[in-house]
């Protein structure tokens, strides 16, 4: 049966083997340059009868790109005979002021209609490039057909017409030639030049065993820039695809150079003097007596359109760069495309760095279907078929070939290698196996070069043709982790060979090299550069053959010590926005500091994961920081500053899993150590982390006093980052509104005053929960814009999603519960994402509030019991309350009035105990809900039933509020 999802129109579309005709017409650029004015008439009525004689043979246009055509059809005779019906027509017309002439080419294949929201298409690469090429061989008013095509409708040709038989063609891409065949038929052309295929135009360029995977965005880079320059260089490192990138954009420029394409392979040669004479043999030349081979080459190419491809010049730098020049300056209508590990440096040469191939997140990845639109993946997908021809992508393994392909960085040569070994092994396995990847990777084909066979040859070449302090510096480099700066280079990797002074040249000369890469965006802003992981390994690998990686390590520790207790005081200033981002920068150097400093140096360890809290706070890194601080506080045993800070900022992270009970004894811990050493700036901090868990923990009574206590020694002291931390807190659970309020603005002025803007997004955002929670819903709107503005100029990722939980809570307030559902989601979606579970949790506890406001009973009631579940867990009786008032809502919406009257009574008496009375706006709903009770009720009913609320114990609300 058809799922009635699928329309009549999908039903009938063509799918699976499907035949497609292409078109284009001939000239169409230059036509549009000659006829401005006339051709949007020519184009429109070429439009008028494609779509009217596709229509009639039951074709489907599924793609109209300016003047190309792409058409679907069930049958391959139907195909044929749209394709004759539209060169008559045309052939007909009375074109005014010029003929248009179309090009067609059909070919059958596997394709797969795509049919969503986004395009309806066709995926099926080979299918669908091969009729291209067909279709590109052509000229206008020809139609070309595959030889599969050819087999379908040789029986059943339309009346007057007969196929031309054109013989095996070398087409561009395709790995073995194409028998063509042409239409012919009564009243049209019959006669048409030669077929624009890799046999027609002077070449040498070899034919490929293996498909070309992606990079059209930098094919049509490079052919553009061939047109504005005479020399390009496509630079990269080893096996990111230089060689087979240049064949591909020569290959596409066959026909634009009259004279000849030639592919000329450097790496073979040792004698730089030989590189003349291999170029004159590529050609065909023959030598001449009397005369050099570099003359000969200026005599010959002098008047000739040519493009020359020089493979691999690395080796050969300096000669390769003085026979460029030489023949550029000689031969005006001379074009040359070299491939090199560094630019030649010849005067007008475009260096074009090749990227590695698109990789997908492997944070967040795409459905399977999706998957393969990254280049990366769909090399090693077809690499891995060629040697395991039952190869199939499934939920299980997509995430480990998405895996291998990042941690190769994308390196089509290192993922060819990786594919290679599906033979023998699960991409699991293989994924397992790459931290030895250079022995993992071998077995590239025997006939390419030796350094193309393993991928730690293919580093070697490049290694061993670096100078003595270019080695040394590269293999320092290799301490980095996701990056450096050049100011941290200079630190890090000077002293025993290199000056400081000599860093930058030595720097700049791996950059030209293709090893080192510049990073075009860091989040700070600054210039960055970076290893390919696989260069970092081998030159990991060198560091410890080499010796001397400890000193190294050593001044990579104290490094990123030092820059934490630099940033540290700007995380609150109103530069903060760089400081945070540069410490996102360096996340993952701060993370090999840490561990170094677990086997090496304690203190250090501590000094990096305990100063940086206020960033540790707004990031995704609690949870992780929260590991690091109790393995080094293992092994630290000293009573000092130190200590108590690290203690404190290890409660803040478990608070964020909600561990109560551990949280609570370490802020205690670390309060005491504080006290014994009359250190008042960490005895405030820890009173005021105790005071917020205490609060959270449902004993606001005797958390406020120490929040109390916490303001006094910030005021004390002058510190008016804590004051203003600390104020905020106590406005955020305190009976008396006035109060509270003067304590939020108290804060937010403080946050202003010192360009706090994380303290300035938490104070408006408080702010607005206050004066939403007294029934004023407009002034919130203001500030909470302010807020979110701020948020992510910031990239708090903790500020936006208190922003937009704070949003939620406004939407639920006003009434507007779909939009409070789409808010609480994002701020869940927020919290998963860094693991802060405890906001997690109260968003998940508002869902269910909005969800039941919105009639869906069942579904809120399922809701809160998985929030009790959670709450109770946790140790979180405020949100447990919370929680439970929810279902004494839901029971009067059921008019269960006796275990909602139960309910409501044991939440008064809970609120009570720990002194934290509901806001304005909560106690009018629940007051609403009490009159509808009582209503319902009688006096002496509703008497008894407060009585025995007040009696209940926790386990016996939780349980009538499960349900049970």
């Amino acid at each position: 049966m058809t799922n009635l999802s699928t329309s009549l129109e999908e039903q009938r579309l063509p799918t699976g083997t499907v035949t497609f005709l292409f078109t284009d017409i001939e000239g169409s650029t230059k036509l549009a340059q000659q006829y401005p004015n006339a051709m949007p008439a020519l184009l429109a009525r070429h439009h008028e009868i494609l779509n009217q004689c596709m229509q009639i043979h039951h074709g489907f246009v599924f793609q109209i790109v300016g003047d190309s055509f792409s058409a679907a059809f069930h049958a391959a005779s139907d195909a044929l005979s749209a394709a004759l019906e539209t060169q008559r027509s045309l052939h007909r017309e009375s074109w005014s002021p010029t003929p248009i002439k179309v090009r067609m080419g059909i070919h059958t294949g596997t394709a797969q209609l795509i049919n969503d929201s986004f395009q309806t298409g066709y995926s099926g690469y080979t299918t669908l490039a091969l009729t291209q090429r067909i279709m590109s061989a052509g000229h206008g008013g020809q139609v070309l057909l595959s030889s599969t095509t050819r087999e379908l409708v040789r029986d059943s040709l339309p009346a007057n017409s007969d196929l031309l038989d054109l013989g095996e063609r070398r087409l561009k891409d395709l790995l073995r030639p194409e028998h063509l065949y042409q239409l012919n038929a009564s009243g049209l052309p019959r006669s048409f030049p030669p077929l624009k295929t890799l046999d027609f135009f002077p070449n040498n360029l070899p034919t490929q065993l293996t498909t070309f995977i992606g990079r059209e965005k930098e094919i049509a880079e490079l052919k553009q820039e061939l047109d504005e320059h005479r020399l390009i260089t496509l630079t990269g490192s080893g096996g990111t695809g230089k060689t087979r990138l240049s064949l591909q954009v020569a290959a596409d420029l066959l026909e634009k150079f009259e004279h000849g394409v030639w592919f000329v392979e450097l790496a073979p040669l040792t004698d730089p003097e030989l590189i003349p004479q291999t170029i004159l043999s590529t050609i065909g030349i023959s030598e001449q007596q009397g005369k050099t081979p570099i003359e000969i080459l200026k005599e010959y190419l002098l008047e000739k359109s040519t493009l020359i491809v020089l493979d691999n010049c690395e080796h050969l730098i300096e000669a390769s760069a003085k026979v460029v020049n030489t023949l550029l300056n000689a031969a005006p209508h001379l074009k040359i495309m070299t491939s090199s590990r560094e630019a030649l440096g010849v005067k007008g040469e475009l260096s074009y760095p090749v990227p590695s191939l698109k990789l997908p997140d492997i944070r967040h990845l795409p459905v399977i279907e999706q998957l393969s639109q990254y280049e990366a993946v769909r090399l090693f997908i077809d690499r891995a078929l060629l040697v395991a021809p039952h190869f199939v992508v499934d939920k299980d393994n997509a995430p480990h070939i998405a895996q291998i392909c990042f941690r190769l960085g994308g390196i089509p040569l290192a993922i060819e290698l990786a594919a290679a070994r599906v033979k023998m092994m699960s991409v699991d396995q293989i994924s397992k196996r790459l931290d030895d990847r250079f022995r993992l990777l071998t077995g590239g084909a025997r006939t390419a070069l030796p350094r193309q066979q393993t991928l730690r040859a293919l580093i070697d070449w490049s290694y061993d043709h670096l100078s003595q302090n270019e080695q040394l510096l590269l293999r320092r480099l290799s301490v980095f982790a996701g990056g450096w700066t050049l100011e941290a280079a200079e630190e890090v990797c000077s002293g025993d060979g290199i000056e400081t002074y000599d860093v930058l040249d030595l720097l700049t000369q791996l950059v030209n090299k293709s090893l080192v890469v510049v990073v075009e965006y860091s989040q700070s802003g600054e210039t960055r550069y970076r290893m390919l992981e696989t260069i970092r390994q081998y030159a990991r690998e060198k560091l410890l053959e080499a010796g001397g990686g400890e000193s190294i390590r050593d001044q990579h520790l104290a490094y990123f010590v030092k820059l934490v207790e630099q940033a540290e005081p700007e995380l609150y200033r109103s530069n903060q926005v760089f400081w945070f981002n540069k410490l996102e920068d360096e996340i993952d150097n701060i993370r090999m500091g840490i561990e170094w400093a677990l086997a090496n140096d304690i203190e250090a360890g501590l000094r990096i994961a305990a100063t940086p809290w206020r960033f540790w706070s707004g990031s995704s890194y609690l949870q992780e920081v929260g590991d690091w601080l109790r393995q080094l506080l293992e092994q630290y045993k000293t009573t000092d500053t130190l200590n108590a800070q690290a203690l404190a900022i290890l409660s803040l992270c478990s608070f964020r899993q909600s561990d109560f009970y551990e949280t609570i004894k370490i802020a205690k811990q670390s309060l005491q150590m504080a006290r014994t050493l009359s250190d008042k700036q960490t005895e405030a901090l820890s009173l005021a982390f105790l005071g917020v868990f205490m609060i959270a923990e449902g004993t606001v009574g005797n958390g406020t006093p120490l929040l109390e206590e916490a303001l006094a020694i910030y005021r004390l002291l002058g510190n008016k980052v804590g004051q203003a931390d600390t104020a905020q807190r106590l406005a955020i659970n305190n009976s008396n509104m006035e109060r509270a309020i003067a304590y939020i603005k108290e804060s937010l002025a403080l946050a202003r005053e010192l360009g706090d803007l994380s303290g300035m997004v938490f104070g408006l955002c408080w702010l607005s929960r206050l004066m939403f929670w007294t029934g004023d819903f407009i002034s919130p709107i203001v500030w909470l814009e302010e807020a979110l503005s701020i948020a992510r100029q910031l990239g708090n990722q903790t500020g936006e999603e208190f922003v937009a939980v704070t949003y939620g809570d406004l939407s639920y307030y006003q009434g507007n519960y779909p939009q409070a559902i789409t808010h609480f989601e994002n701020t869940i979606r927020l919290s998963e994402k860094f693991g802060d579970h405890y906001q997690s949790l109260w968003a998940h506890i508002k869902m269910a509030y909005a969800v039941l406001r919105e009639g869906e009973i069942q579904q809120a009631h399922e809701m809160f019991r998985e929030s009790l579940h959670r709450t109770q867990k946790a140790g979180m009786i405020i949100a447990l309350v919370f929680a439970v008032e929810g279902v004494a809502s839901l029971y009067v919406n059921q008019n269960r009035f006796k275990h909602a009257m139960q309910l409501f009574v044991w939440a008064d008496v809970m609120r009570g105990k720990i002194g934290d009375p509901r806001p304005p706006v909560e106690q009018a709903s629940v007051e609403r809900d009490l009159a509808v009770i009582h209503s319902n009720l009688t006096d002496s009913a509703f008497a008894s039933l407060s009585t025995e609320g007040q009696m209940m114990t926790v386990e016996e609300a939780v349980k009538l509020a499960w349900g049970e």
